[in-house]
């Protein structure tokens, strides 16, 4: 028996790479084996092609002696059967399956990372997995499914860590046929999510990076199709433009773009579905993508994007309650009167842990300003980036007045850019004569927000003082 290696695999389908796995002795007898596997499927194969053309002949016969017998309304019906087993494509023995899982595991998705493993798990095992539906309602055809791992940050991350983590193979490949080898990558990248410096994050390169995977097993299977779970946009499609909300709104560092995207997919043959956990904030890049794939000239097979949103449109909201697309200009009002002498050290402390929290969840659009009371009422700190907002704030203590302070509070929520969302932070130890007065300027607030937006004004009050919170509720 003398093969080419090539021939391995264009006449038996089999990796020539599998031999070395062996030792020579072995390797007539493997190639042996080989052989008589493929005739086996063979002869099933031509059983099957037998087993179609008897039904034709017989169906051929059946309607030519209606015809010579006149029976016009059964060699019409006869006809229609005899075309429609004619015209039926042959069914496959098997199929094989390349998914690749692609997944952003940055600040922002935090809320969302236990539910992205729980649905890549139902995905894959169990009664109600991929394989088990296809099984069920293809029974006559064994499949078999490859997994993918990607999982990334975004642009800047590669500095403080590994912007893309990838499920690599000892020999160079990137899908495994191991179930849980997937799901426990998923599991450990998911773990800790963690960077993104803007709203807007890396999904074209995440994309053309998987895409591109070429090893000689990557890509190699009959169907194809990538999932993307993320919660935002890609950069340059933002719902809307906002200050801080992307580093790269105009140029990808690598002079990627989405038409490169939609490209790798369609030289793979790979079909996308990108599962939104912000169906708001990610329809422009759908959108942006299904253009790309609808125009491309090598689109010949009509691959495309499903979009599957994880959460309703409407639940499209940031976790402390802004609209998405839209940053936060958050004022801090802090008592610095007297009696918060020896307190003003945990009122500073307050302060940087709110904005650090802020900065975890990807919230580097926020704008702060900053409103010191006693007496009298001073704006310290006026809308002033996350990133820039001073760390310590000066202490001045005198009495205590609340209505200065919610003048002062009201008129910077006034002068909010329209691209942002007021919320107040009042934090105060005691309280004042004049706090009907301050939740009177905080009620016209509301009434003002809520006849723009339609929604409230978002008010927290921290501290042993309550009076202004329950007034306006």
């Amino acid at each position: 028996m003398i093969l080419l290696e090539s021939d391995l695999e264009s006449d038996f389908g089999v990796k020539a790479v599998e031999k070395e796995q062996l030792p020579k002795g072995q390797w007539y007898d493997w190639l042996c084996n080989v052989r008589v596997k493929h005739q086996k499927e063979q002869c099933v194969l031509i059983e099957e092609n037998l087993k179609d053309a008897t039904a034709q002949d017989t169906l051929t016969h059946d309607y030519f002696d209606s015809l010579l017998v006149g029976n016009r309304a059964k060699s019409e019906e006869q006809f229609k059967n005899l075309y429609q087993l004619m015209k039926k494509p042959p069914v496959p023995s098997s199929v094989h399956i390349d998914l690749a899982l692609v997944i952003d595991v940055t600040g922002s998705m935090a809320p969302y990372a236990q539910s992205t493993v729980s649905t890549i798990q139902n995905l894959l095992s169990g009664p109600g997995s991929l394989i088990s539906k296809l099984s069920t309602n293809f029974p006559e055809i064994e499949f078999q499914l490859r997994l993918g791992c990607l999982c990334f940050r975004d642009i800047d991350d590669r500095v403080v860590n590994s912007k893309f983590t990838e499920l690599v193979l000892s020999d160079g490949s990137h899908f495994t046929s191991q179930v849980s080898t997937a799901l426990n990558f998923v599991k450990n990248a998911c773990a800790a999510p963690s960077g993104g410096f803007d709203l807007a994050e890396d999904i074209i390169g995440a994309i053309h990076r998987s895409a591109n995977w070429q090893s000689g097993e990557d890509w190699t299977s009959d169907i194809k199709f990538m999932m993307l779970f993320s919660d935002a946009s890609a950069h340059g499609l933002l719902p809307s433009p906002l200050v801080n909300g992307d580093n790269y709104p105009t140029r990808h560092p690598e002079g990627l773009t989405t038409n490169d995207a939609v490209s790798s997919l369609v030289a793979r043959d790979a079909d996308l579905f990108f599962c939104s956990f912000n169906p708001s904030a990610t329809k422009r890049t759908e959108d942006e993508l299904s253009k790309y794939f609808k125009k491309h000239p090598d689109n010949v097979d009509e691959h495309g994007i499903v979009s599957i949103g994880m959460v309703p449109k409407e639940a499209g909201l940031s976790s402390l309650g802004t609209p998405s697309g839209h940053g936060r200009h958050i004022i801090f009002v802090l008592d610095e009167s007297s009696s918060m002498k020896y307190s003003w050290s945990g009122v500073v402390a307050a302060y940087n842990q709110y904005i650090a929290k802020r900065k975890q969840s990807q919230s580097e659009s926020d704008l702060v300003s900053v409103v010191q009371f006693d007496a009298d009422s001073r704006v310290t700190v006026r809308h002033a980036s996350l990133s820039s907002a001073p760390n310590s704030l000066p202490y001045s203590g005198w009495g205590t007045c609340f209505h200065p302070a919610a003048l002062a509070a009201c008129e910077l929520a006034r002068g909010t850019p329209s691209t942002h969302v007021p919320a107040i932070v009042f934090m105060s130890d005691g309280e004042a004569s004049d706090a009907a007065a301050a939740a009177h300027e905080f009620a016209l607030l509301n009434s003002h927000i809520y006849r723009s937006s339609r929604n409230p004004l978002e008010l927290h009050v921290i501290g042993e003082w309550t009076s202004i919170l329950i007034l306006i509720i």
